[in-house]
């Protein structure tokens, strides 16, 4: 095949599809977090490094090092002694994998991958490459997959964010702008809080979507195995590290971990003790479950007596973890020693069955006599003051339940209490994604605060799905994992999840959503596929019908949630009846010792003085940069052109001098490439209108 016949096979809707979708996301990511190219680059480069090369090597090493990064890279930044000015992510991470898988097939495909079918020995080095790598091309429009639907979802909550934090404007020519939603928040910083949400959830699943796409075959044994013997390798280098902040210094590795040291627990190189605590209990559930399972298939006794003493090991570090790993690991193993004797000495099944429910009903009662004897220790343990919180709520649990979840845990309670107004505000379409934290950080937010001022997502996952996207978002939510469980079949793994969920927002980080979505999408052997599903997928009506769902149920949640914007105004007017004033659109606002606003982009709009003698004078732009046009707009209240300048190019900067026409109620400046410049504080009155 000619060099011209390889392009043509080229996958070229599925790297475009790719390419937009992993683009946006990182412009988006840039957006939100300006941090400075020093900082954020070297870290980054490392990440992306990390699993790039290992993805372009082979497919099997890339999965391994992709997983592995991601419970050991969260908090590279910190480690590495540069100064963290954004938020943790492992942005560099999933874009290089990402990037690797698609470039690995791109080069193996224009080289003439499987063309030749003994190659030249001259070539060893390049045929050992293609071996390493065979064809893999999914024969499925990428639209009838299920991870489209969600996808699509995901961007349409993003773009309804932005159209939120941005007004209408968005669409009227002005673009992105530097507006204030709150008195002492920007629009950037409200779309970061969102963005703590999307943007690791779009990255997992684009990544995930890019490793089965470009399978050799539809099986997802090789796929599930490696990413789980690197989940395996990311939790041995966690209990490695916890061990030695256990036994020597909790200091160790610890920067960037907010509160945990100060609290005495041990994070390892996971972000914080909070997602210690949940993901801890849950990696190494499976962990012990995978050597069970090898030990009841070959019988080999090494196995079982590594996951009794991993069960020892790990309880033993719980002592410096957080409360929810004592809730998540108990009841975990409570239930998985029930399902386990009874698998091996009870065969009938209706028997079987029955004497699970008498044990699970034992394992209540159970807990409450642990409770009570922990309860008279004078130990220093979380699990010791989780039984004290509990023998002293137990007394007024029936006749006031709220006080009581407050004696557990007061900051959790507030937190609950403030979820459930904001439920209770917007039921059907919900607040938004990831606004629960700037509904704290709300100055007009009338109803319960939080007594330290922390800021913080709810901790319930279930509340802040229904906080955040109301019933109808949640049942598109759900509509769609449920399309994937379903497609997959591993409804039990995914049981997982059930309990960590109730002890907060996990997919709000990178490895948390990573182990979600990894239970959720790949099984113990990842076959991924249900027979009932595969039935229906071979009809002729069941994809279209599924394609129509997954597009008409997220546009429909978008045309209800979009009626809010509209009375939020345009440009220079957006916001103002809860802000008081007009938007400056300002990227810094005035400091000393200047006292200047300093604005950067390419468009800008300003509401003009209604005093005459405001409307009369000279524009000068302070600025070192250049650009071939610059000019300055009249808009009338209809935002309709009625006069139209430019700038003349002086010494530092641009001028304009003149009178506003009549009727002018606007003004808008348009650079034809992207300008930075100073205006005086001066120039503007107390309402933010600009004054000549």
């Amino acid at each position: 095949m000619n060099f011209l016949g390889r392009l043509r096979s080229l996958p070229i809707f599925d790297l475009l599809f790719f390419f937009l979708c992993t683009f946006s996301v990182w412009s988006l990511h840039r957006y939100v977090e300006p941090v400075p190219a020093t900082s954020f680059y070297p870290s980054f480069l490392l990440q992306f490094a990390f699993a790039f090369f290992p993805q372009l090597y082979q497919r099997k090493w890339g999965r391994i090092f992709t997983a592995l990064g991601v419970f050991t890279f969260l908090r590279l930044p910190y480690l590495s002694g540069l100064p963290m000015v954004g938020s943790y992510q492992l942005v560099g991470l999933f874009l290089g994998s990402i990037l690797g898988i698609w470039t690995r097939e791109v080069i193996l495909v224009l080289l003439g991958r499987n063309e030749t079918a003994l190659p030249k020995q001259s070539e060893q080095i390049l045929t050992d490459w293609m071996i390493r790598n065979p064809t893999g091309k999914s024969s499925q429009p990428i639209w009838y997959s299920t991870y489209f639907g969600f996808i699509l979802f995901l961007s349409i909550l993003t773009l309804l964010c932005l159209f939120q934090y941005q007004g209408l404007g968005l669409i009227s020519g002005l673009g992105i702008q530097e507006y204030m939603y709150f008195p002492s928040l920007s629009s950037r910083e409200a779309m970061g809080l969102s963005c703590k949400i999307l943007v690791p959830i779009v990255f997992v699943l684009l990544y995930l979507f890019s490793e089965e796409r470009s399978m050799p075959t539809p099986s997802k044994d090789s796929l599930s195995e490696q990413i789980r013997f690197g989940l395996f390798l990311g939790l041995g280098i966690n209990l490695l590290f916890m061990a030695i902040q256990s036994i020597w210094s909790l200091e160790f590795f610890s920067e960037g971990t907010l509160e945990s040291v100060k609290v005495g627990r041990t994070t390892g190189l996971l972000q914080d003790s909070g997602s210690a605590s949940w993901l801890l209990p849950t990696l190494s559930l499976l962990w012990i479950s995978k050597l069970i399972s090898n030990w009841r298939k070959s019988k080999e006794r090494f196995s079982l007596v590594l996951a009794i003493l991993s069960f020892f090991f790990v309880t033993w570090l719980g002592l410096k973890q957080g409360k929810a790993f004592w809730v998540i690991w108990t009841i975990s193993i409570s239930i998985g020693i029930i399902h386990l004797t009874t698998d091996m000495w009870i065969i009938s099944i209706t028997k079987k069955r029955i004497t699970r429910i008498v044990l699970y009903l034992f394992i209540p009662v159970l807990g409450f006599l642990t409770l009570y004897g922990l309860s008279f220790l004078q130990k220093d343990w979380d699990l010791v003051e989780l039984s004290k919180r509990f023998m002293t709520a137990l007394p007024v649990w029936k006749s006031d339940p709220y006080l009581a979840l407050k004696r557990m845990d007061l900051i959790r309670a507030e937190l609950l209490t403030i979820c459930v107004e904001g439920i209770k505000n917007n039921l059907w379409l919900g607040n938004g994604i990831g606004s629960f934290p700037l509904g704290l950080l709300d100055p007009s937010r009338m109803g319960t605060k939080t007594t330290n001022g922390m800021i913080d997502f709810p901790p319930n996952f279930y509340l802040w799905l229904v906080h955040d996207l109301g019933i109808l978002g949640t049942v598109v939510f759900l509509f769609l994992i449920g399309l994937f469980v379903w497609e997959r079949g591993l409804w039990k793994q995914t049981l997982l999840l059930l309990i960590p969920l109730c002890f907060g927002v996990q997919i709000q980080n990178f490895d948390g959503a990573f182990l979600c979505f990894y239970l959720i999408l790949l099984g113990e052997k990842g076959s991924g596929h249900s027979p009932s599903f595969d039935k229906f997928r071979k009809t002729i009506w069941f994809s279209p019908l599924l394609l129509i769902l997954s597009v008409g149920l997220p546009l429909n949640y978008a045309l209800f949630y979009s009626g809010r914007f509209w009375d939020l105004g345009i440009g220079s007017e957006f916001r103002k009846n809860q802000l008081g004033e007009y938007q400056s659109a300002a990227t810094l606002l005035p400091r000393s010792p200047n006292y200047e606003y300093e604005f950067h982009g390419k468009v800008w709009e300003w509401k003009l003085s209604e005093y005459a003698a405001a409307r009369v004078g000279r524009i000068f732009l302070e600025t070192n940069g250049k650009s071939l046009v610059v000019e300055i707009l009249f808009l009338n209240s209809d935002r309709t052109i009625i006069k139209q300048e430019l700038f003349s190019e002086v010494s530092q900067g641009y001028s304009w001098s003149g009178e506003c026409p009549k009727g002018a109620s606007y003004i808008r400046l348009k650079s034809r490439s992207k300008l930075e410049f100073r205006l005086p504080r001066s120039g503007f009155d107390g309402s933010n209108r600009i004054q000549f």
